[in-house]
């Protein structure tokens, strides 16, 4: 069950990661995006749920914080949700501020989960970490600054 739950977790991270990159140019995939951040988040706390037990205090609290930041998430991809005007052709700032985050986080996670599995020791997976949140955040800013043909 674990396992089938942790997969949900990754396949729900790349729909929502994929459709996510897709909103910074049409708002008509907002609901995919949404709908597999939110399932994402939930098949974490699903799976955290059925582990718990198997879990050291560690590893309990890192898995409450990242639940946190899940949640925040959905907070994050609820305001870019409410954020892109029906009748607006270029979303505001603060709706790529919104979405860049959790599409940041997204990346992140995917990136130092495959470092993790490459078997690097802690210290690199934290800065691999960190430096993909500054770039991702640098990459989030560009793209606020240019000009885009953008559609809805």
């Amino acid at each position: 069950m674990h396992a089938a739950l942790i997969a949900l977790h990754a396949t729900t991270g790349l729909v929502a990661l994929l459709a996510g990159a897709l909103c910074v140019r049409r708002r008509s995939y907002l609901p995919l995006y949404f709908g597999a951040l939110v399932s994402c988040i939930a098949f974490l706390g699903a799976a955290v749920a059925v582990g718990w037990s198997d879990l050291s205090g560690g590893t309990r609290v890192l898995f409450v914080a990242f639940l946190a930041l899940g949640a925040f998430m959905i907070w994050r991809g609820a305001r870019a949700r409410g954020l892109w005007p029906a009748d607006a052709f270029e979303p505001s700032a603060r709706y790529f501020d919104h979405l860049g985050f959790t599409l940041v986080a997204l990346t992140d996670a995917f990136v130092v989960i495959a470092v993790l599995d490459l078997g690097a020791p802690g210290w690199v997976v934290a800065v691999i970490g960190v430096l993909g949140a500054a770039i991702g955040h640098r990459a989030i800013q560009t793209l606020k600054q240019r000009p885009s043909g953008r559609t809805s």
